[in-house]
Protein backbone atom coordinates (compact mmCIF):
# COMPACT_ATOMS: atom_id res chain seq x y z
CA UNK A 1 0.00 0.00 0.00
CA UNK A 2 1.65 3.46 -0.78
CA UNK A 3 2.62 5.72 1.67
CA UNK A 4 -0.36 8.51 0.77
CA UNK A 5 -2.26 8.75 -2.07
CA UNK A 6 -4.16 11.85 -3.66
CA UNK A 7 -7.42 10.75 -5.28
CA UNK A 8 -9.98 12.55 -7.34
CA UNK A 9 -13.47 13.22 -6.06
CA UNK A 10 -16.66 11.56 -7.36
CA UNK A 11 -19.52 13.32 -9.24
CA UNK A 12 -22.18 13.35 -10.50
CA UNK A 13 -23.07 14.81 -14.66
CA UNK A 14 -25.70 14.63 -17.28
CA UNK A 15 -25.93 12.07 -19.88
CA UNK A 16 -26.48 13.55 -23.40
CA UNK A 17 -29.72 12.40 -24.98
CA UNK A 18 -32.99 13.71 -25.94
CA UNK A 19 -36.75 12.81 -25.17
CA UNK A 20 -40.06 12.54 -27.28
CA UNK A 21 -43.85 11.05 -27.03
CA UNK A 22 -41.44 7.98 -28.20
CA UNK A 23 -39.05 7.43 -25.45
CA UNK A 24 -35.74 8.88 -24.46
CA UNK A 25 -32.20 7.84 -26.05
CA UNK A 26 -29.12 8.66 -23.39
CA UNK A 27 -25.32 7.68 -23.94
CA UNK A 28 -22.19 7.73 -23.30
CA UNK A 29 -19.16 8.93 -25.37
CA UNK A 30 -16.26 10.72 -23.28
CA UNK A 31 -12.96 10.03 -24.16
CA UNK A 32 -11.56 12.50 -21.92
CA UNK A 33 -13.00 10.29 -18.89
CA UNK A 34 -12.05 6.81 -20.20
CA UNK A 35 -9.05 7.55 -22.97
CA UNK A 36 -9.29 4.06 -24.43
CA UNK A 37 -12.95 3.90 -24.24
CA UNK A 38 -14.79 1.21 -21.57
CA UNK A 39 -13.66 -1.78 -21.37
CA UNK A 40 -16.10 -3.64 -19.32
CA UNK A 41 -19.66 -3.18 -18.76
CA UNK A 42 -21.87 -4.92 -15.89
CA UNK A 43 -25.12 -4.64 -14.28
CA UNK A 44 -27.10 -5.45 -10.79
CA UNK A 45 -30.38 -6.17 -10.65
CA UNK A 46 -32.55 -8.36 -8.35
CA UNK A 47 -30.73 -6.56 -5.04
CA UNK A 48 -33.16 -7.75 -2.18
CA UNK A 49 -34.10 -4.42 0.35
CA UNK A 50 -32.18 -4.10 2.49
CA UNK A 51 -28.98 -4.88 1.12
CA UNK A 52 -26.22 -2.99 -0.27
CA UNK A 53 -23.65 -3.89 -3.49
CA UNK A 54 -19.90 -2.52 -4.16
CA UNK A 55 -18.56 -2.46 -1.04
CA UNK A 56 -15.04 -2.29 -2.34
CA UNK A 57 -12.95 0.66 -3.82
CA UNK A 58 -10.40 -0.14 -6.60
CA UNK A 59 -6.47 0.71 -6.85
CA UNK A 60 -6.69 2.24 -10.34
CA UNK A 61 -10.05 1.67 -11.96
CA UNK A 62 -12.77 4.17 -12.57
CA UNK A 63 -16.22 3.60 -13.22
CA UNK A 64 -19.51 5.62 -14.13
CA UNK A 65 -22.84 4.23 -12.74
CA UNK A 66 -25.89 5.03 -14.64
CA UNK A 67 -29.72 3.37 -12.48
CA UNK A 68 -31.10 2.43 -16.17
CA UNK A 69 -34.62 1.22 -13.98
CA UNK A 70 -35.33 2.68 -10.68
CA UNK A 71 -33.32 4.82 -8.57
CA UNK A 72 -29.88 3.66 -6.68
CA UNK A 73 -28.53 5.42 -3.39
CA UNK A 74 -24.60 5.82 -3.67
CA UNK A 75 -22.31 6.42 -0.27
CA UNK A 76 -18.82 7.10 -1.11
CA UNK A 77 -16.25 7.73 0.97
CA UNK A 78 -12.65 9.05 -0.46
CA UNK A 79 -9.12 7.87 0.57
CA UNK A 80 -9.31 10.97 2.65
CA UNK A 81 -11.65 10.35 4.52
CA UNK A 82 -14.79 12.69 3.02
CA UNK A 83 -18.14 11.08 2.19
CA UNK A 84 -20.11 11.98 -0.98
CA UNK A 85 -23.91 11.05 -1.32
CA UNK A 86 -25.55 10.69 -4.57
CA UNK A 87 -29.15 9.28 -5.18
CA UNK A 88 -29.55 8.64 -8.97
CA UNK A 89 -33.11 8.20 -10.38
CA UNK A 90 -33.00 8.84 -14.00
CA UNK A 91 -30.77 7.20 -17.01
CA UNK A 92 -29.84 10.80 -17.73
CA UNK A 93 -28.07 10.82 -14.71
CA UNK A 94 -24.25 9.15 -14.18
CA UNK A 95 -22.08 8.94 -11.05
CA UNK A 96 -18.13 9.33 -12.21
CA UNK A 97 -16.31 7.27 -9.60
CA UNK A 98 -12.64 7.41 -9.75
CA UNK A 99 -10.57 4.61 -8.21
CA UNK A 100 -9.58 4.75 -4.57
CA UNK A 101 -13.10 5.34 -3.52
CA UNK A 102 -15.10 2.96 -1.65
CA UNK A 103 -18.70 2.11 -2.86
CA UNK A 104 -21.97 1.01 -0.88
CA UNK A 105 -24.65 0.89 -3.34
CA UNK A 106 -28.38 1.12 -2.13
CA UNK A 107 -31.20 -0.16 -4.44
CA UNK A 108 -34.71 0.77 -4.60
CA UNK A 109 -37.10 -2.22 -5.61
CA UNK A 110 -36.69 -3.14 -8.92
CA UNK A 111 -33.67 -1.17 -9.66
CA UNK A 112 -30.80 -1.87 -12.14
CA UNK A 113 -27.48 -0.42 -11.98
CA UNK A 114 -25.43 -0.30 -15.16
CA UNK A 115 -21.67 0.23 -14.41
CA UNK A 116 -19.16 1.33 -17.20
CA UNK A 117 -15.23 0.85 -16.44
CA UNK A 118 -12.05 1.69 -17.63
CA UNK A 119 -10.32 -1.28 -17.22
CA UNK A 120 -10.94 -4.99 -17.55
CA UNK A 121 -11.58 -6.84 -14.73
CA UNK A 122 -8.93 -8.10 -12.02
CA UNK A 123 -9.18 -8.66 -8.68
CA UNK A 124 -5.86 -7.36 -8.11
CA UNK A 125 -7.60 -3.93 -8.44
CA UNK A 126 -10.19 -4.37 -5.57
CA UNK A 127 -9.36 -2.90 -2.33
CA UNK A 128 -12.25 -5.33 -0.65
CA UNK A 129 -11.46 -5.23 3.35
CA UNK A 130 -13.28 -2.05 4.88
CA UNK A 131 -10.64 -1.92 7.64
CA UNK A 132 -7.58 -1.72 5.40
CA UNK A 133 -9.18 0.49 3.56
CA UNK A 134 -9.44 2.55 6.87
CA UNK A 135 -5.94 2.78 7.32
CA UNK A 136 -5.32 4.51 3.87
CA UNK A 137 -7.55 6.69 4.81
CA UNK A 138 -5.29 7.50 8.02
CA UNK A 139 -2.63 7.80 6.11
CA UNK A 140 -3.78 10.80 4.23
CA UNK A 141 -5.15 12.75 6.86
Amino acid sequence: MPESITAQAPYVFSLPGNSSETGSLHFWENLELFPDGIQRCFWISGVKEGETRGNHAHWQESQVIVAVAGSVQLEIQSAQGEVYYFDIDSPGQAVFIPPLNWLVARFSPNSVLLGMSDRAFSEDDYIRDLDNFGKLQERNK
